[in-house]
């Protein structure tokens, strides 16, 4: 029942505060619970505030708020039992919506650290000894969707288009290659993740010092200036190329660009330019070949100015090259010679029709320290580069070319070794002008770059604790339970493990395979193309780190350089249930044949397995304290929801609920005092180890378990079948042949005049009205 109520006091970094009723009760609650919308400033003493208590935890202080909102809300009569409001839908605003196929299980804060101890962070129990819970337990693990595990072994390659190659797949099978299974990996990698999600672990698998990128917005590029790596020893130095126009640091050149253009390349695209203005300077510029030429070559040039008959900004065009030393023409009274040095990226862009010539003229070029840290970010940031294109890249014969219209790569994608700094490098430098004269704040490898973020994945999770496990002494439930190694990471590979403590802790759950022993029929398919993760889609990965994403902000506000903002959490697929559609989870492209077209970017699978068919396995455990074996037999049964495993889960693949049949308990006394293995038979004792498990969770994180917000988000994401269709944003309520997904995107972030919506992925625990259709131009598309 709603209450009212004023703020009586609040901790914005710890994350909760209290609420003085108006029957004079001090109810506790948590900054994840305040309703939208809301910002942090609100929340200060005195606020009014509506309110829902709520029993109180075993080991808590008192009660605590289930939903709290600002104020009081607008319209009785549209309120559900939460006291959220909700909007109005009616007939003339009903419109098509979708749910995302992923969303994030939210990490929690500790709420009392001396409670529920058994799941906290603490030294593992030994391997040379009973000290704990041991025996084992038999699983039916039954797909509630199509099901899908590769196997390793047994992968076939049909040639496709231009010489490329389709991979065909088939399902799991037991060492004996006669059985249908699921691997014991796959199961213990699914289980796992819930289990570290449940029990608030670690983020065991996480690339905490990795540093994501993004697009410079093309303003910010035009202030970047041409430069040549000077390395002497130990001294590092930039040697600036600006061409004829002075330097101007932080703003764009006052006069020609820097950087000499050198006409090369008809253009993917045809250019509206010179369709626009075919009798022009720009337009008449004669092409030069490049053949025998390479990146970084010292040249000369005669070079003429021209104007860009469209944007009106000035740039020195290459009329001639030659090699040091050779003869070129008599420059012409418009014209200049100079020297300097070729930068050639491949035509890594559509529209891409010049390479550049940096050259400095007049004078000694300026010469600026090139300090570590930003050659260090330069080496994450080419990284990043190389690993988002790894695979298409090794696909490709001649990745340095064109294919068609697509695009070649940029030379430092394909070259290895381009990630470290060499002497003679060409970059283009940011620079500021401060007390000491000028300075580099970083680098980058083309004109119109990526640049990598100022914080690192890890600096963005909260709370911090939650980073991977580096202590033997304190490993998170997950690590102790199903096994921990130090280090892992590339960044962590570098430094030296401890010699004084182990460095790694064996498991104490064995999963073996599971093996089929119900059929129910299964069906080939040529799947849709799946991407890579976009974790640089902050509007869907990060959230405020007080209260809950909004929609309409800045790319600045949602983004990874805003110390207000966090890691959403664990990413889970959710599942489809019976809004599972074939149109999702098929290629959509059509062969000749009327069949769903193979490339080399899709997959086809065979003998998925049909919803209903059934598994069996078995959990060995050993030494585990009663709050763990209850947090493993909760995870394994899930309240009955669905575990998400195997291949194709973004497509509704790979749902499956477990029980537990039997389980069993090892008494070591009776078992070394025998002759045979006697167990006891300990399943009727099942709901008694869960109710431990959650009471400890309860009393350690201050809320009852059912309503901590981990468990809240799973409950969404895996319980029931969602209300609407489940697919990734798209322009259109049908899937493109051509994919074009990306347009929603484009359409979502725009600014300017004419901005998009900006939509959030909202919380999982309120997502559940779904977002709309996007054209690329921001405007909602009705269906």
């Amino acid at each position: 029942m709603a209450e009212k109520g004023t703020i009586k006091f609040v901790n914005l970094e710890r994350q909760f505060g209290f609420i003085r009723s108006e029957s004079g009760e001090d109810v506790h609650f948590r900054l994840q619970v305040v309703r939208d919308p809301y910002q942090p400033e609100n929340l200060k003493k005195g606020t009014l505030v509506t309110f829902e208590a709520q029993q109180a935890a075993p080991g808590s202080r008192g009660p605590t708020a289930r939903w709290v909102t600002i104020g009081t809300p607008a319209r009785a009569d549209n309120t559900e039992t939460t006291g959220e409001l909700r909007p109005q839908v009616t007939a003339a605003t009903q419109t098509y919506r979708f749910l995302n196929p992923y969303n994030f299980v939210r990490p929690l804060f500790v709420y009392n650290p001396n409670a529920g101890t058994a799941l906290g962070d603490c030294p593992p129990p030994p391997h040379d000894r009973y000290v704990g819970l041991t025996g084992k337990m038999s699983c039916r693990l039954t797909a509630t969707t199509p099901l899908f595990v590769s196997d390793s072994h047994g992968v076939t390659r049909e040639a496709v288009d231009k010489g490329r190659q389709h991979l065909r797949y088939r399902f799991f099978r037991t060492p004996d290659d006669e059985a249908i299974a699921i691997p014991g990996t796959s199961l213990r990698g699914a289980l796992r993740s819930t289990f570290e999600a449940v029990t608030n672990s670690c983020f065991a698998h996480f690339a905490g010092g990795k540093r994501l990128s993004y697009h410079l917005p093309p303003g910010e590029a035009l202030k970047l200036v041409p430069a040549r790596v000077r390395q002497n020893g130990t001294q590092w130095q930039l040697e600036l190329l600006n061409g004829m126009t002075p330097l101007a640091p932080g703003q764009r050149p006052s006069g020609a660009q820097y950087a000499a253009w050198v006409h090369t390349y008809d253009p993917l695209w045809a250019s509206r330019t010179v369709a626009l203005a075919p009798r022009s300077g720009y337009a008449r510029r004669p092409k030069l070949s490049l053949s025998g030429w390479q990146h970084g070559d010292e040249c000369q040039a005669l070079v003429e100015h021209v104007k860009h008959p469209a944007k009106h900004f000035e740039f020195w065009n290459v009329v001639a090259l030659a090699k040091p030393g050779a003869t070129l023409p008599r420059p012409t009274a418009q014209q200049r010679l100079i020297s300097g040095y070729l930068c050639i990226t491949n035509q890594n862009i559509e529209n891409k029709h010049d390479e550049r010539l940096f050259f400095h003229h007049g004078g000694a070029p300026t010469v600026v320290d090139l300090p570590k840290p930003v050659r260090d970010r330069y080496r994450e940031l080419i990284q990043d580069y190389q690993e988002r294109h790894t695979d298409d890249v090794k696909r490709l014969k001649s990745p340095d070319r064109p294919h068609g219209k697509t695009p070649a790569f940029s030379r430092f994608v394909i070259l290895q070794e381009s990630r470290n700094l060499e002497n003679g490098d060409l970059v283009y430098a940011r620079l500021a002008r401060g007390g000491r004269g000028l300075t580099v704040e970083y680098i980058v490898p083309v004109s119109v770059p990526r640049l990598g973020y100022d914080q690192t994945i890890g600096d963005m999770l909260h709370p911090r604790d939650l980073q991977k496990c580096s202590d033997y002494d304190h490993l998170c439930p997950a690590c102790r339970t199903f096994g921990w190694v130090w280090g892992g990471e590339s960044e962590e590979k570098k430094q030296v493990p401890p010699l004084d403590k182990p460095t790694a802790y064996a498991g104490r759950v064995r999963i073996s395979h599971a093996c089929r022993i119900t059929e129910n029929g299964s069906f080939d398919a040529t799947l849709a193309i799946l991407s890579t993760p976009k974790p640089t889609t902050t509007r869907f990965y990060l959230a405020p780190k007080q209260g809950k994403p909004r929609d309409g902000l800045d790319d600045a506000a949602v983004g990874y350089n805003n110390r207000g903002q966090q890691l959403r959490g664990r990413k889970v697929y959710r599942h489809h249930g019976a809004r599972l559609n074939p149109q999702e989870y098929e290629s959509v492209r059509q062969g000749p044949d009327g069949k769903p077209k193979k490339s080399d970017q899709n997959r086809t699978v065979h003998e998925v397995q049909n919803a209903g068919t059934e598994f069996e396995f078995t959990v060995h455990f050993e030494n585990l304290a009663p709050p763990e074996l209850g947090a493993l037999l909760w995870t394994l049964e899930f309240e009955g929801w669905n575990h998400r495993l195997g291949f194709g889960k973004p497509l509704g693949f790979g749902s499956a609920t477990i029980r537990v049949t039997a389980l069993e308990l090892c008494n070591a006394a009776t078992r070394y005092s025998s002759l045979t293995d006697e167990r006891q038979n300990a399943l009727d004792h099942k709901a008694d180890w869960v109710d431990e498990f959650k009471q400890a969770m309860a009393e350690r994180y201050g809320s009852p378990f059912d309503q901590l917000d981990n468990v809240q988000d799973l409950r969404a994401l895996l319980a029931e079948s969602p209300d609407l269709s489940v697919h990734y944003p798209r322009p259109t309520r049908q899937p493109h042949p051509d994919g074009k997904n990306y347009e929603w995107f484009v359409g979502n972030k725009r600014s300017g005049r004419d901005a998009g919506p900006r939509y959030v992925l909202r919380v999982a625990v309120d997502d559940d009205e779904g977002i709309p259709l996007l054209d690329r131009f921001g405007k909602e598309v009705r269906s």
